[in-house]
């Protein structure tokens, strides 16, 4: 994780600072994996290819209205490909700004995980609870 998140010349003696600098590395990982899984729920992207991946565009924002719209212009070379996975986070975006627009912070961000894990694993429901376990022996 340090080499693919740009920690590999950190060294420190102090144990706070390393914490620190570590909790933040995984924070930030962690937020990125979710970015992408809701880009693309089939399967992983490595931090190392889908950064340059996702990362590469130019956006404007245009105000009207109250609105505010941002227009991205991908740089790479798979276009077409990067505007399917930015179509995908747009859609989970939506389904979180339809379904929690009344809820909190935590919660618009616990909508958008599930919806995630949702996409991820449909088929993994959690199954019901039989009323009565069968007797054994």
């Amino acid at each position: 994780m340090k080499n693919q998140w740009g920690l590999s010349g950190f060294t420190t003696r102090d144990l706070n600072r390393c914490q620190t600098t570590a909790r933040a590395c995984a924070l930030v990982y962690n937020w990125w994996s979710w970015y992408c899984r809701a880009a693309h729920p089939g399967a992983r992207l490595e931090a190392i290819t889908s950064r340059p991946l996702l990362l590469a565009a130019v956006g404007k924002a245009a105000s009207h209205a109250g609105q505010t719209t941002l227009y991205l212009t991908p740089l790479h070379a798979r276009s077409s490909t990067v505007k399917a996975l930015i179509a995908n986070v747009r859609a989970a975006l939506q389904h979180v700004r339809s379904a929690a627009e009344q809820f909190g912070d935590i919660d618009r961000w616990g909508a958008m995980l599930r919806y995630i894990s949702e996409r991820i694993a449909p088929s993994l429901r959690a199954s019901p609870v039989p009323v009565g376990l069968p007797a054994t022996g």
